[in-house]
């Protein structure tokens, strides 16, 4: 019978935002559910500069909250290095900057993904 492998990044925080992205939904998704599996994006703006080296799509962890009606995304404090998982304990969002793009002003358009 067909047997379905998930490979993940040894650095822990790699591994667990690429079980949200990846893994998760495809989970939810074969568990039978019809809605609902696939993971939740929203547009926010960011309360602070992020930055990535634009190599690749980079997700940075944070908070998001809804403030007069914007989501307002705040970057974790402390290290975001792969192996730092402190940061994660309060982490309710991802922030995405895109591949290409090195960083997204304070104040500007960010793409959010819901931690659940």
């Amino acid at each position: 019978s067909p047997l379905l492998y998930f490979g993940l990044p040894g650095n822990p925080v790699s591994a667990l935002v690429s079980f949200w992205r990846f893994v998760q939904p495809a989970l939810r998704k074969l568990s039978g559910l019809a809605e609902g599996w696939h993971p939740t994006f929203i547009q926010g703006r960011s309360r602070q500069e992020l930055r990535s080296d634009g190599k690749r799509e980079t997700y940075l962890w944070g908070r998001v909250e809804l403030v007069d009606g914007v989501y307002e995304f705040q970057l974790a404090g402390g290290s975001h290095s792969s192996g730092n998982l402190i940061n994660l304990a309060q982490t309710n969002a991802l922030a995405i900057v895109p591949v290409g793009q090195t960083t997204i002003a304070a104040g500007e358009s960010v793409q959010i993904m819901l931690v659940r």
